[in-house]
């Protein structure tokens, strides 16, 4: 046996971080052109189109495009040409509540399908790329209700929760009038900013009964 003690392989965490990535360029890239007097039109739409530089070099990096990341590149290239159309700041602004409002929407969707959104991210990212992981989380899916529950609530959660955030967002927006747009979008950015927070806390929540169950079941393996 090898005296030396193998790595954990590593988790495949790239969709997380570029979220994370996105939101701090979005966030940090408006504040910062705000700060040089940019007006709010501009300082929207030039960290979208960073945004989709960032999505798009990721894409090509990966080599390969699943629904959800065609959904998202046809979101942001919509979106940011009916901006650049309208150069209307109110639509630079609403842009957000759009792409938050279609993600939850999508989230919602999959509990339709055969697996909810959950259980097929949690198993990309959890499984740390370890066949016997992959066949825990097939093996649970298949073979115990209690999990597909779980996984089911976990998200209907994040779909609600960013259903909720886009409506408050756009309601916050659309009765902003021209002069108060700028503060606005100060709302939203707090109302994004606990969104990330309850999403962070809820998950943590009701993500534990899956794990338990994961765990319960590599233990027998």
């Amino acid at each position: 046996m090898s005296s030396v003690a193998q790595r954990p392989p590593k988790a495949r965490m790239g969709g997380v971080l570029s979220a994370v990535l996105e939101i701090a360029l979005s966030v940090g890239g408006y504040y910062l052109l705000r700060a040089f007097d940019i007006g709010v039109f501009w300082a929207l739409t030039v960290p979208a189109l960073a945004v989709a530089l960032v999505t798009t070099v990721v894409t090509v990096r990966r080599r390969r495009i699943d629904l959800v990341g065609l959904l998202v590149l046809c979101e942001i290239a919509v979106t940011i040409t009916v901006s650049l159309a309208t150069l209307s700041p109110l639509v630079a602004a609403l842009r957000e509540a759009a792409y938050i409002l279609i993600a939850g929407v999508f989230c919602l969707v999959t509990l339709v399908y055969r697996t909810p959104l959950a259980h097929t991210s949690t198993t990309s990212i959890a499984t740390f790329g370890d066949p016997k992981r992959e066949q825990a989380f097939e093996r649970a899916w298949r073979e115990i209700p209690e999990y597909r529950l779980s996984q089911r609530l976990l998200t209907a959660s994040i779909g609600l929760i960013m259903v909720a955030a886009s409506i408050s967002k756009a309601a916050v927006l659309l009765s902003a009038s021209g002069d108060g747009i700028a503060h606005a979008v100060d709302l939203c950015n707090i109302l994004t900013f606990v969104m990330l927070a309850t999403l962070v806390v809820v998950s943590g929540i009701l993500i534990q009964r899956p794990r338990k169950i994961i765990e319960r079941i590599l233990s027998q393996t």
